[in-house]
């Protein structure tokens, strides 16, 4: 029972017992249902994410590397035709992450999420038609892209589907710090290759320099991420030791 004070208008004080606060069972299920409408909303949208990125890997296996790669006009069509169909379908399913983010779906950071989707998106956009589809940077870059995203919303996916498993975010802190920075780079010297090709503006050198301020905040955050996770395993099940 929690005291409630009342002061009257003549100055008296009376202390009344009040009973604390329940919410009807409606609330509580239809909090429930919230939750769970949630979470189905998330893995439906991470498996969907994962199933178009995962489709950019394949064009990689068929029509294949070889004939992706720009080694002469018509493969470079080839890469048009297929490569950068499967990479506009992903980077516009992603923009999904964003919306869940603004609404609170997650706990990601809406600003961290639209700079990392600008950021590639821009990149594909502007940089690859200057470049060549087939060039190595991009052929690269879009590798390290498609994997990483797989991984990534596919560990999401199989978080949502075995809540409170910690085998999915070991998989994902083990493998995003690996494939961040190289695809980060690779859209760097994606860059840095159109400057140089037909004798771009200075300012491409420019933009490529301001890569590494893009690339520390996520990269701050994503290794954050990865000491909370991986130290909170280590020390699960241990003793805790406090100090007198």
């Amino acid at each position: 029972m929690s005291p409630l004070l009342i002061v009257s208008e003549e100055g008296y004080t009376i202390t009344v017992d009040c009973p604390p606060l329940r919410y009807p069972a409606a609330v509580h299920i239809a909090i429930e249902k919230m939750v769970d409408s949630k979470r189905l909303v998330l893995i439906i949208t991470n498996a969907l994410t994962s199933l178009v990125w995962l489709r950019v890997l394949f064009v990689y296996a068929y029509p294949g590397f070889s004939s992706l790669s720009d080694n002469d006009d018509n493969n470079n069509d080839v890469c048009e035709a297929t490569l950068r169909p499967a990479l506009f379908w992903a980077l516009g399913v992603s923009t999904i992450e964003l919306a869940t983010a603004v609404l609170g779906f997650t706990r990601s950071n809406p600003l961290q999420v639209l700079l990392f989707a600008s950021v590639r998106t821009g990149t594909e956009l502007l940089v690859t038609p200057l470049i060549g589809c087939g060039s190595w940077q991009h052929l690269f870059t879009a590798f390290c892209w498609s994997l990483g995203e797989v991984v990534r919303f596919g560990c999401f996916t199989a978080d949502g589907l075995v809540p409170n498993s910690r085998l999915a975010k070991s998989i994902r802190y083990s493998v995003g710090p690996l494939l961040f920075p190289l695809g980060a780079g690779g859209e760097m010297f994606m860059v840095i290759s159109a400057a140089a090709t037909q004798n771009r503006p200075i300012y491409f050198y420019l933009a490529a320099m301001l890569w590494p301020a893009g690339f520390y905040p996520l990269m701050k955050q994503l290794l954050k991420q990865r000491r909370k996770h991986f130290f909170s395993t280590t020390t699960k099940g241990k003793p805790e030791i406090k100090q007198v």
